[in-house]
């Protein structure tokens, strides 16, 4: 098996915010649009740049 073919397993939880209205939840996975607004949340731990 190569190290480009193992699959990623995390059992960590992260924060995601929608940058429009600032509603913040945390998943396993990444949760798509925002419960509140329809706008797509971004991982926290992303920097802006």
């Amino acid at each position: 098996m190569r190290h480009s073919d193992v699959e990623y397993v995390s059992d960590d939880e992260y924060n995601y915010e929608c940058l429009r209205c600032g509603t913040t939840l945390r998943a396993d996975s990444y949760p798509g649009s925002c419960p509140d607004c329809g706008t797509a949340m971004r991982n926290r731990r992303m920097p802006y740049e």
